[in-house]
């Protein structure tokens, strides 16, 4: 016997059982970003490498380590044009505002998705190369306002997922007027103590040296000895990072300022923060994160356009929700569609469909097994009534059958929805 093929490494299967808790999260999330004024869009899930490199920055790891590369046919250019799965969403839905001509509609921008991305990164607890993420964007908002209200709602969501205690970890790290002099501050530091830099260290020091502070290796006495973005802001960059504190203060929304917290994609500036369970930092423990790339739509091709917004993963999220210990989503009660006729399979079906329509849960059970199987059967899946169709009964009556109590009564299948509600 051939040996059974397996899922890709790094990769997970969504079974039956862990659809609910999916559903619901997914669902809280569409909600939200209604309730919030967000409008959906969706972008493919392969893109120009071209578009990764440009704005995510080549020196990345999503972009040197992450990328998951397609290569395209032999052909025309197009054809033979570099593709990427998407590891991010924030380019693609950038690339989309500017190819659509959303610039000129009437702003800013609120926009949300939720789907895969890939990175083909190192497999981990918690982290897959294939991950379903929860995006939210603004852009052409470049007041403080907006970066507090994209916080207060991850907070909401997190609060309405039933994750408990999650803390916003908040950073400024400026701007193209004042992010040189930081730079400049940071290459003189780490440069005096290159030797106790791990080789990624070096080289981050060489290519970008903000992104030596969120290395996972960085010796943590040398961190705290590093310049703080915080002590070069300019007075803009200043007041904004100090307005969106006293609006996250009004709002009751529990942060922490963490001047480590850069991200690690070239497009941020100014405003950057990340989620986590209280107590439960490190780099497989954040359940989000964002902040504004208001130089991103120009490295696009775009005019200067301020942008904000955040990633939340879906699948960290369920993780959490279930180490939090919170209930499992309910279900709407099972019907399952019985016939004791074998051959009146289109009675069971014509039923089925009416139950449906009331809004029940239904599944019809076509099976010629016996009358007593069929219900042996419904039980196991966990149903909690059966609806006997019989040719014997008069026209629109069926025979409820309460699976738990093991008791029943005849009734008119137009009667079954409210029996059950």
């Amino acid at each position: 016997m051939s040996r059974p093929v397996t899922a890709p490494r790094g990769t997970r299967d969504l079974l039956p059982e862990d659809g609910p808790a999916w559903s619901r999260v997914e669902q809280i999330a569409r909600d939200l970003s209604e309730g919030y004024g967000f409008d959906r869009i969706e972008t493919p899930l392969f893109e120009r490498i071209e578009l990764f490199s440009r704005g995510l920055g080549e020196s990345t790891d999503a972009v040197e380590k992450e990328m998951f590369r397609v290569s395209g046919a032999a052909g025309s250019e197009e054809e033979r044009a570099e593709w990427a799965l998407r590891p991010e969403p924030t380019a693609g839905i950038v690339r989309a505002y500017l190819e659509h001509g959303m610039h000129v509609r009437p702003g800013p921008q609120r926009l949300w998705m939720i789907g895969p991305m890939f990175r083909y990164d190192r497999p981990q607890a918690g982290r897959f190369r294939q991950f379903v993420q929860w995006d939210v964007e603004a852009i052409g908002d470049p007041g403080p306002m907006v970066d507090a209200e994209l916080i207060e709602l991850a907070h909401r969501f997190y609060a309405e997922s039933g994750v408990g205690d999650v803390v916003c970890y908040l950073n400024s790290i400026g701007d193209a007027t004042c992010r040189p002099g930081y730079r400049a501050a940071l290459v003189e530091y780490f440069s005096a103590h290159e030797d106790r830099l791990t080789d990624e260290g070096r080289h981050r020091l060489r290519v970008n040296p903000l992104r030596i502070l969120d290395g996972k290796d960085l010796n943590p006495e040398l961190a705290a000895g590093a310049p703080s973005s915080i002590d070069h802001l300019c007075d803009a960059c200043r007041a904004h990072f100090e307005a969106v504190r006293a609006l996250l203060d009004d709002l009751g929304v529990r942060y922490e300022v963490d001047t480590r917290i850069v991200r690690g994609l070239d497009y941020y500036t100014r405003t950057t923060f990340e989620f986590y369970v209280a107590g439960r930092r490190g780099q497989q423990q954040a359940l989000g994160g964002g902040g504004r790339y208001d130089g991103l739509v120009e490295v696009l091709g775009g005019l200067p356009t301020p942008g904000i917004g955040f990633g939340i993963g879906i699948d960290r999220t369920v993780i959490a929700t279930a180490e939090a210990g919170a209930p499992e989503p309910a279900r709407a009660p099972l019907v399952v569609v019985v016939g004791a006729d074998a051959d009146a399979l289109a009675p069971r079906l014509s039923a089925a469909g009416a139950l449906r329509r009331a809004g029940l849960r239904v599944r019809a059970d076509g099976s010629a097994r016996k009358l007593g199987r069929q219900l042996e059967s419904a039980a196991k899946l966990g149903a909690s009534y059966a609806v006997l169709v019989d040719p014997q009964l008069e026209p629109g009556t069926v025979i409820l059958r309460d699976l738990s109590a093991s008791e029943q009564r005849e009734i008119r299948l137009d009667e079954v929805s409210g029996a059950i509600g």
